[in-house]
């Protein structure tokens, strides 16, 4: 166990030596502070939200999280079988299965960090900005929404960032599935671009409500939490209930990825 997880932190530390991820949240720090220092802005498209750095984690830092997951983690896998380099683990002390553990690990904790540093940047430009007012009511997300119950700014924000560290596992986790059974690069990320788009359209659109809320685009709105039909009892317990709804898939991605990794 101690070499997978050496390993686990060796795979993570080249995850983080991606530039894609540093350039991502870099656009996204620079975005939000626009958006905090340019009021104009902020009235003509997001009018209706009361607290700056809510709509920022709620409706903007969902947008970047994804494009970093996809564009860092989507490689993992097919890369080793691009390069022809698939076959050396099995030769290593962790053998197949433990190298793909550590991989998957490193992919997780990846995701956790780049969601706690999307959150940090939005608390830090929201603070400097003096926009976060951790006692103010939020009440509305867009002109027609109307959230129940009503809960503070910081306790939305913490929610938010606990919502959208449930979504980058979950989505983490389907990415690598889709990056252990495609062959190239390009058709890892295509494919995963594809299925985080439909999810998107799923969910945005008239679809039954059961594909509308049991998706994946439901954890990266936290405020959608809060008005579902199916189940409705708590935002907390909304989310609980959604993430034992994903489990299954999960598991089975999870069993897929252990038997089919590099």
């Amino acid at each position: 166990m101690s070499t997978i997880l050496k390993v686990a932190r060796f795979e993570l530390q080249n995850l983080l030596c991606k530039k894609l991820f540093w350039v991502i949240t870099s656009v996204y720090a620079m975005f939000s502070l626009v958006i905090c220092f340019v009021p104009n802005l902020r009235q003509s498209y997001f009018s209706a939200v009361e607290s700056v750095p809510i709509m920022l984690l709620d409706f903007i830092a969902p947008i970047f999280l994804v494009a970093i997951l996809i564009s860092t983690l989507s490689p993992v896998f097919v890369v080793d079988k691009e390069n022809n380099t698939n076959q050396i683990p099995a030769t290593c002390l962790t053998g197949k299965k433990g190298r793909s553990i550590a991989k998957m690990l490193a992919a997780i904790l990846l995701s956790v960090l780049a969601c706690i540093l999307i959150a940090s940047i939005t608390f830090a430009t929201s603070f400097l900005c003096n926009l976060f007012d951790e006692n103010l009511e939020v009440k509305y997300m867009g002109a027609a929404l109307e959230l129940s119950p009503i809960w503070s700014t910081g306790q939305h924000f913490g929610f938010s960032v606990i919502c959208l560290i449930v979504a980058c596992i979950v989505l983490t986790i389907f990415l690598l599935f889709i990056s252990v059974n495609t062959k190239t690069v390009i058709a890892a990320v295509s494919i995963s671009s594809i299925f985080v788009l439909f999810e998107f359209l799923f969910n945005s659109f008239s679809f039954p409500t059961i594909i509308q809320e049991y998706n994946i685009w439901v954890l990266f709105k936290p405020y959608y939490l809060f008005v579902l039909n199916i189940f409705n009892i708590s935002p907390y317990m909304n989310l609980l209930l959604l993430s034992v709804a994903f489990s299954p898939l999960c598991i089975f991605a999870v069993w897929q990825i252990i038997r089919k990794g590099v």
